[in-house]
């Protein structure tokens, strides 16, 4: 508690401070930025508050792609106060995702951050979110030393935002230097450069008493009309919406095997309850035409008159709103699913269909030990409940709080497999 009450004190004086707008031309792209311009800082980036053992450095001589770089060195041997350099650039609330990408280089690093902070039209902070972490993950590990190297990262934009501030911040001690920031929306809206062709439009499917929509993506592999394919059906956090169908393209590209069909399902805003993102079989309400455990059954059964699906390998990838759904499922008597990845979720077992029932089924928990949103210890839960029913599950940490953080697709990619490879 203490910790955060620090932070907040930070991130209010960091508010105050007086900032210029700069911005990416690219299509999607917010902010891209090597450092190579500026005289006693880069053009555009501030430094923190001035603190005992720690030096801002703006690196002249040393760089990934070019000579220079930004470098935070700490001495000090505590966390608080924060150290950073920053930049703010307006944000015009067409996207709901936000991706970073970073070459960093670290020396003895304990623990420094790459965070994102969101403010509103007053220049009010609306929260924070930490895209990469770099340093000691657990007790017993020893600080981060590497040459250059990438950490990326994907956070939710909050309603109300007007700005975004990047930080590169050092919490220990350490050296840490950063270049080649790349700061790019995922999930939103499609730009000029990234208009949807006319074969990825909605497909429409009967659900329940209803008619529900999903986007496809096909596989990679050429030959897909001859063999068998996995199946992913995946639930996006957030409204759910096809905002998101360019991140979960991305995830097809760099974390899926040649021979994975990728299913999108839409979720619809209901009038009756239109906080319920992926409405249940037991959240459903009365005008609602189907629950999310339908939609998925229809998916099913429409990408597999268009593909031959094996029937031992279809999964579901939930986060965050998308999850209680997955856990629905995956959990129901009877499903066409055979296992789910399910981040960054809460879990409600009272809400939820006997665990007993997933015996036959896997079930992979990848969750943040400091995530203040879903909170950890509904995935310690959920683990619990599941094992002890029988279940083959595992939860998998890893660092920087709710949202996707790290190597995101690598993350993935690992629940995948493991699904792949259970019985």
């Amino acid at each position: 508690m203490q910790q955060l009450t620090r932070y907040a004190m930070f991130l209010t004086a960091f508010i105050l401070l007086p900032t210029g707008f700069a911005f990416s031309e690219e299509a999607n792209v917010l902010l891209k930025d090597s450092f190579e311009k500026g005289k006693t800082t880069p053009d555009g980036w501030k430094s923190g508050a001035n603190l005992p053992g720690v030096r801002y450095v703006y690196d002249k001589g040393r760089g990934k792609s070019g000579k220079r770089s930004l470098s935070l060195q700490k001495t000090a041997r505590r966390y608080f106060p924060i150290a950073q350099w920053y930049r703010i650039v307006p944000y015009n609330g067409d996207s709901k995702t936000l991706q970073i990408k970073c070459q960093v280089r670290a020396e003895r690093t304990t623990k420094a951050i790459i965070d994102v902070q969101f403010l509103d039209a007053n220049r009010s902070s609306l929260g924070h979110e930490w895209a990469s972490y770099i340093g000691v993950k657990q007790a017993g590990d020893a600080p981060a030393n590497h040459n250059w190297k990438e950490y990326s990262g994907t956070v939710s934009i909050p309603e109300k935002t007007k700005q975004i501030a990047i930080a590169l911040q050092i919490y220990g001690p350490g050296k840490v230097w950063f270049d080649d920031l790349e700061v790019s929306f995922a999930g939103s809206t499609p730009t000029a450069k990234e208009t949807k062709p006319k074969n990825e439009k909605a497909i429409e499917v009967k659900a329940g008493k209803g008619v529900g929509q999903y986007l496809l993506v096909p596989p990679k592999a050429k030959s897909a009309a001859e063999k068998e394919q996995s199946l992913l059906i995946v639930l996006p956090g957030g409204d759910g919406s096809a905002d998101f169908h360019p991140f979960v393209k991305r995830i097809h590209e760099n974390a899926l095997s040649e021979d994975f069909v990728l299913a999108q399902p839409l979720a619809r805003q209901w009038t009756s309850n239109q906080k319920i993102v992926w409405p249940t079989i037991d959240s459903k309400t009365d005008d609602m035409q189907y629950s999310t455990e339908e939609l998925i059954e229809a998916v099913i059964e429409d990408v597999s008159k268009k593909y031959k699906i094996d029937p031992r390998r279809i999964y579901l990838l939930a986060w965050s709103s998308g999850g209680p759904a997955a856990y629905a499922t995956v959990m129901k008597k009877e499903t066409q699913v055979n296992g789910a990845l399910i981040a960054m979720s809460v879990f409600k077992p009272k809400q939820l269909p006997d665990p007993k029932n997933a015996k036959a089924r896997s079930i992979y928990v990848l969750h943040s030990p400091d995530d203040k949103i879903c909170p950890y210890w509904m995935a310690q839960a959920a683990q619990e409940t599941l094992s002890n029913a029988d279940v083959h599950t595992t939860l998998v940490n890893y660092p920087g709080g709710h949202g996707w953080k790290g190597n995101v697709y690598a993350n993935i990619r690992q629940g995948i497999e493991w699904l792949q490879k259970s019985k």
